[in-house]
């Protein structure tokens, strides 16, 4: 229900879309320009060690060979992963611009996260107003209405997501490691699926979180997640569902059109997938308490037909349904 639904409401609204597609170009540009600032010089010092510069040297001479045809797609994939697995290893060797590399990459992604954070609030605001009522109102417009709440959730979303997600990316960098060690190239289709089950698992995490403090007004960001897990456990299936198939989907149309598009898609489909997250977290708070939506203006949905009764519907922990 969760994806059809919010795949139903992405389609009649594609103009979120684009506003948000804006947002994700103005985040990218905006942790670009700190990043340089950032990196290039850990990287200039990089380049002045030999290991990691003739390593380095022999990656990129791999894609030139690729990309003139010298190589097969097979003997490139096997190629580029013991080089890329020769340039991980020589930067691991320099310690202290190893750390820095990586507090500046966290510093980075916090940026990002940050930045993209600031439109969640706004964003589930305005579908939740599509939803509830067919009103339409602007990204714009909601960011402004919403600049305090916008704020503070992100804050409060990054002091949560981004340990979690250092903590992800360590353990997925070390088993991909471990793998290209094993058995090469046949890593990457493995890591991709299991890739597509942990993030999918990570947003089921956070997915009530937003709907609860768009419902529930009187409680703080911290409270409001903690108690939007139990409406993410009693909807489980359906969340978890719903975010493997966005994904999947996001996966094929990068890996299916990133050439052709010249990597356009890269930055399309996370705008498309931003409005999808809302959606599906907002479908499933609608079904778990057995409000009515607005799919269109002349579409209602009656989520009651989904056999969610009244003694199953969400409860603050006071017999107050929310």
């Amino acid at each position: 229900m969760e994806f059809k639904y919010a795949l139903s409401l992405l389609f009649s609204n594609m103009g979120y879309v684009l506003k948000i597609f804006g947002w994700v170009l103005i985040s990218m540009i905006v942790t670009a320009c700190f990043g340089a600032a950032v990196l290039v010089p850990i990287f200039d010092a990089l380049g002045t060690k030999a290991a990691v510069a003739a390593s380095f040297d022999a990656f990129t001479a791999e894609i030139s060979a690729f990309i003139d045809g010298g190589v097969s797609i097979r003997a490139f994939a096997e190629g580029a992963a013991s080089d890329l697995v020769n340039v991980f290893s020589a930067i691991a060797a320099e310690g202290g611009l190893l750390a820095a590399l990586i507090i500046a990459a966290i510093f980075l992604y916090a940026l990002y996260s940050f930045l993209m954070s600031c439109s969640y609030y706004p964003t589930a605001y305005s579908v939740n107003q599509l939803m509830s009522s067919n009103m339409r109102m602007g990204l714009a417009s909601s960011m402004a209405l919403n600049f305090k709440h916008s704020l503070r959730f992100a804050l409060a979303r990054i002091s949560v997501s981004v340990p979690i997600d250092v903590a992800l990316i360590v353990l997925g960098s070390l088993l991909l490691w471990g793998l290209l060690e094993g058995i090469g190239v046949f890593a990457f289709p493995i890591m991709i699926i299991i890739g597509i089950i942990v993030v999918s698992l990570r947003s089921c995490l956070f997915a009530g979180w937003l709907p609860r403090l768009l419902f529930v007004h009187d409680e703080s960001m911290y409270t409001s997640f903690g108690r939007s897990l139990r409406a993410v456990k009693l909807n489980l299936k359906g969340l978890i569902k719903a975010f493997v198939i966005t994904f999947f989907a996001a996966y094929a149309l990068m890996a299916g059109l990133a050439l052709p598009t010249f990597g356009l898609t890269v930055i399309v489909v996370p705008s498309l997938n931003y409005f999808l997250f809302r959606t599906i977290e907002l479908v499933g708070y609608y079904k778990m308490n057995g409000l009515s939506f607005y799919t269109d203006a002349a579409n209602v949905v009656d989520t009651v037909e989904f056999g969610y009764r009244a003694e199953n519907q969400l409860s603050d922990g006071d017999g107050e349904e929310r």
